[in-house]
């Protein structure tokens, strides 16, 4: 089997250099999963720092390996990408991957832990998004809508981005987002543009609703919009993200009666 691994030793803690030396003495270290599906599991490390650790399956992956366009590559590419465009992420601690054969065998990506963060949308659902004050919720709504408006100008289509993928933090009271977890993120063809910044908001709107104000959504949809007023264009847009997920119900039982006839 062969081996590619890159460290960044500046992100880990001294004490914890001697396990990152290649990606079998880090699978080796005992681990706490934290999510898993048919493609990745993420776990937590737990040593003098925390670091989360993305393993990918290699079966799933190896033609988009080959084409240089697998879950794994995506994620790591798109990372470096969000700090290009000076959006906060974890820090990037290893990544490697193995192969047996020229095959793709998995694929291990290490990030660093945010500290004293929480996810958007827990903060959301434990009421305390207002707990600073509404002055300090719009901060965060403002940096929510200006790294979406920054993506979707660049022509961007995150495809994931949901407040749970979305970490908060502060620093000296300021709040700071990060983003993370986009393995599938890209730039789609043009003509299909409207409809994924559409779905894009309705992710983030379904998650929202009902626990943020509508006049705070409609305040973070204007800077989203770079825009006080509202143009035929920008309530479309709206109009749009606001009826995705009606319309999805409407044709998975459309899909369902055509199915039981």
């Amino acid at each position: 089997m062969k081996a590619y691994w890159r460290t960044y030793p500046e992100a880990i803690a001294a004490q914890d250099q001697s396990q990152f030396t290649s990606i079998d003495t880090l699978l080796a270290c005992p681990m706490e999963q934290v999510t898993r599906d048919s493609v990745s599991g993420v776990s937590r490390l737990r040593l003098a720092a925390t670091y989360y650790v993305k393993v990918f399956a290699g079966r799933k992956s190896r033609l988009r390996q080959l084409l240089g366009i697998s879950r794994y590559q995506r994620e790591l590419n798109n990372l470096a990408y969000f700090r290009s465009l000076g959006l906060r992420t974890p820090d990037l601690v290893a990544c490697g991957h193995r192969t047996r054969g020229g095959l793709l065998h998995d694929a291990v990506l290490v990030t660093r832990e945010v500290g004293a963060a929480t996810d958007l949308l827990e903060l959301v659902r434990s009421d305390r998004f207002y707990a600073r004050g509404r002055q300090a919720a719009r901060l965060i709504l403002a940096q929510l809508a200006e790294a979406t408006r920054t993506l979707h100008a660049d022509g961007f289509y995150h495809q994931d981005l949901k407040p749970r993928n979305v970490l908060l933090s502060a620093v000296d009271e300021e709040p700071q987002l990060y983003f993370f977890d986009c393995p599938r993120g890209h730039r789609p063809a043009r003509f299909r543009f409207q409809r994924c910044m559409a779905k894009e908001l309705a992710h983030i709107e379904r998650d929202l609703r009902g626990r943020v104000h509508r006049s705070d959504l409609m305040y973070a949809y204007r800077l989203y919009r770079g825009c006080d007023r509202l143009s035929s264009a920008d309530k479309r847009l709206a109009r749009e993200a606001l009826t995705y997920y009606a319309e999805r119900r409407m044709t998975a039982e459309r899909r369902s009666r055509l199915q039981a006839q």
